[in-house]
């Protein structure tokens, strides 16, 4: 009988991973968040006088943006599992999906994008309608579709969190085959994950004190036990 690790368990293996290896992770962390908010930056340059074609572009860079994003974050997943396999871990691998098996990165990249651009979708096109006039209630109408889209690409990345792991481990597998063995192995699991990813939620807002710096710490904390949840996960099931 197959037997998973406690939340508790995950994260004490995660810690030794990180032992040791804390600069290779933070800096990796750090480099990854400055590059995701270069590209979200882009998005506000692209206004034109035609709503229309303002609203398109928007919606093309978000959807650009957001693949390069994930595939920077099969990077991550590329750095935090070597460090679990104590292996050696260089902050270039955080582009490890820009050379190597690129077209499946980027199909697999572009498929977690567009789900996230639906989510995010109603308060786009909200804000782009809405922009230079007033509508009564935008702020809180804002807030909610925020809110909502913001849950949404949760629950997407929880789904899909396993196919960038075996994007790595499995190069020979076209990006379908990687996308569906993803969501049938974290099948049965997603409450598991959610868990733990729930249990970073108090050192997050513990790290407000330090204006954000030591979140570094705390997301590279939290993307090790993602890779300790994605050992154990396939230590005790087939692929």
């Amino acid at each position: 009988m197959s037997s998973f690790k406690a939340n508790k368990n995950l994260k004490a293996d995660a810690r030794e991973s990180l032992l040791g290896n804390l600069t290779t992770a933070v800096a990796s962390i750090f480099f990854y968040t400055l590059s995701t908010m270069l590209l979200s930056e882009m998005i506000a340059n692209f206004n034109t006088k035609s709503l229309l074609i303002s609203l398109l572009l928007s919606l093309f860079v978000f959807f650009v943006i957001n693949t390069c994003a994930n595939m920077l974050r099969i990077g991550l997943s590329c750095i935090f599992l070597k460090l679990q396999f104590r292996q050696k871990a260089k902050v270039s691998d955080l582009f490890y999906a820009f050379r190597n098996n690129s077209d499946a990165a980027v199909t697999i990249s572009a498929f977690i994008a567009a789900l996230e651009l639906l989510c995010m979708m109603p308060y786009i096109l909200f804000a782009s309608f809405s922009s230079g006039h007033s509508v009564p209630a935008g702020t809180a109408i804002s807030i909610l579709l925020i809110g909502a889209g913001f849950l949404g690409t949760i629950a997407i990345r929880i789904r899909y969190a396993i196919c960038t792991y075996l994007f790595l481990d499995f190069p020979d597998y076209s990006a379908r085959e990687l996308i569906r063995g993803g969501t049938k192995l974290i099948s049965g699991h997603l409450s598991r994950l959610f868990g733990l990813y729930v249990s970073f939620i108090p050192l997050y807002i513990l790290s407000l004190i330090s204006l954000g710096v030591a979140g570094l710490w705390v997301s590279s904390y939290t993307h090790a036990a993602e890779a300790a949840f994605y050992k154990d996960l396939m230590t005790n099931t087939a692929f």
